[in-house]
């Protein structure tokens, strides 16, 4: 597959291409993280090489190291990148101090909205995975984390024990699935929809956050 330089380019901030010299001194720590983040996303883990990182970023190779020992490194760095803006925001969610209604709430506007979480991330992660068991390791963590955060929540909705389990392991693979089998309904129909799958999911009619409505 060919490799989109110009498209992982654009990750980098305007500031950071204007302001990066021939050695990469200038590249933060999280300019990089984008950039291999793009490349993950777009072309898999075995594109996420320091020679087309480099290139990507308009640096020599060499530029690389000012930032990460290897290329293990760098990939540990974006594993914990991926745990960080993919799972602390739901797991913000599941775990306020509101009605569980509202939180569920918040958690369809953050799965409708994309704005927190990227499922084209988890996917990419998902899909890395199936080559190093390390990383499938940590995703079986990671999947673990956000059910039981959902378990809990049921727990708050009255449910308990297993049906509580129940409940929080459908509600999140209908999810994990819906992005597998690659579902890109638009948000207005997702939105039309969301009040029924909650229904559904909840036991308890809930619906959707207006537009104007504030998730804080």
């Amino acid at each position: 597959m060919a490799t989109h330089h110009g498209e992982a380019e654009e990750t980098l901030t305007k500031s950071a291409r204007e302001a990066v010299n021939g050695d990469g001194q200038t590249l933060s720590t999280q300019d990089w993280i984008e950039v291999a983040k793009a490349m993950l996303i777009r072309e898999g883990i075995n594109a996420v090489k320091i020679g087309g990182l480099a290139r990507a970023c308009g640096v020599s190779r060499g530029g690389f190291y000012w930032r990460f020992k290897s290329r293990s490194e760098l990939l540990e760095t974006l594993l914990d990148d991926w745990k960080r803006t993919n799972t602390t925001p739901i797991l913000k969610v599941l775990e306020g101090d509101e009605p569980p209604s509202r939180r569920f709430q918040k958690l369809m506007r953050l799965w409708i909205e994309e704005r927190d979480y990227s499922p084209e991330y988890d996917t990419a992660v998902r899909n890395w995975s199936l080559s190093d068991p390390k990383v499938a390791a940590l995703v079986h963590e990671i999947d673990g984390l956000r059910i039981e955060g959902l378990r809990k929540l049921f727990v708050d909705f009255g449910y308990e024990g297993d049906e509580a389990f129940v409940r929080a392991r459908i509600t999140y693979y209908h999810q994990a699935g819906y992005y597998a089998l690659g579902e890109r309904a638009d948000d207005p129909r997702r939105r039309d929809l969301s009040s029924l799958y909650a229904r559904i999911l909840t036991g308890v009619p809930i619906r959707p956050l207006k537009d104007d409505e504030e998730p804080a």
